[in-house]
């Protein structure tokens, strides 16, 4: 990999990843940016929710500068899931699975979550920002959902070697965007989708949409079957 195509930062303690990669932006003036760190104190998730980690375990963010309609970011979600799925998977893990958006599952229990932050100008999105929890030795146990770690799974990696295992994949794919096959990857996160089953119930604020998982659609998009229609869902949370 081309480590040009980053500025690079690393940081032993920090608030939080995505906050500190604005607060770098005020000092240095980057297109493409990532940053590691050791301990952060304040991860956040989806809707300020708290995203606890401890030392050895994987926090990281990722900026890009880049002009895409407000509609393509589900893309950007697709790519960043698909690539840590991918790396688990090459790794030797099983049963890993998809919670649409952005969280990531094996054996039923949370390992991983993702949260991207962006900037819009016009229905524009002008630069965004990629935030990546990994449970690597430590697992929170206060969430809504039983969660896991990859030591528990039985694999030792160490934090900085899976940081730059996903920036050196997500670099040839946002190189190579325009050749990007979003239907190839939509489909992958369809099969892996953690719940195929069960009646799903997604939010989004007091709007309530229910129906079966039918598939992820090429714009990240969760698409449901309820009775004899389907229902394309662009943002929410599934509960």
């Amino acid at each position: 990999m081309d480590k040009g195509f980053f500025d690079l930062y690393f940081f032993k303690n920090i608030e939080n990843s995505n906050d500190k990669v604005k607060e770098v932006l005020k000092k240095n003036d980057t297109s493409r940016l990532a940053l590691f760190c050791i301990n952060q104190k304040k991860g956040r998730g989806r809707k300020g929710r708290v995203w606890k980690s401890k030392i050895g375990d994987l926090t990281c963010s990722i900026l890009i500068k880049k002009k895409l309609d407000i509609s393509e970011m589900g893309r950007i979600n697709i790519i960043i899931v698909s690539i840590i799925i991918n790396i688990f998977e090459d790794l030797g893990l099983n049963k890993v699975k998809f919670k649409w958006p952005n969280d990531i599952f094996i054996n039923k229990k949370k390992i991983a979550g993702i949260l991207i932050e962006t900037s819009v100008s016009k229905n524009t999105v002008t630069q965004f920002i990629i935030g990546i929890g990994v449970n690597i030795k430590s697992r929170p146990n206060d969430l809504k959902y039983s969660s896991t770690s990859l030591f528990e799974n039985g694999l030792r990696i160490k934090a900085h070697k899976l940081f730059f295992s996903i920036i050196k994949r997500f670099y040839f794919y946002i190189e190579n965007y325009k050749n990007i096959e979003f239907s190839y990857l939509s489909k992958k996160l369809s099969n892996r989708f953690f719940n195929k089953v069960s009646l799903i119930n997604v939010y989004n604020g007091n709007n309530k949409s229910v129906g079966f998982f039918s598939e992820i659609g090429c714009l990240g998009e969760l698409i449901l079957k309820n009775k004899n229609k389907n229902l394309t869902i662009t943002y929410g949370e599934i509960i």
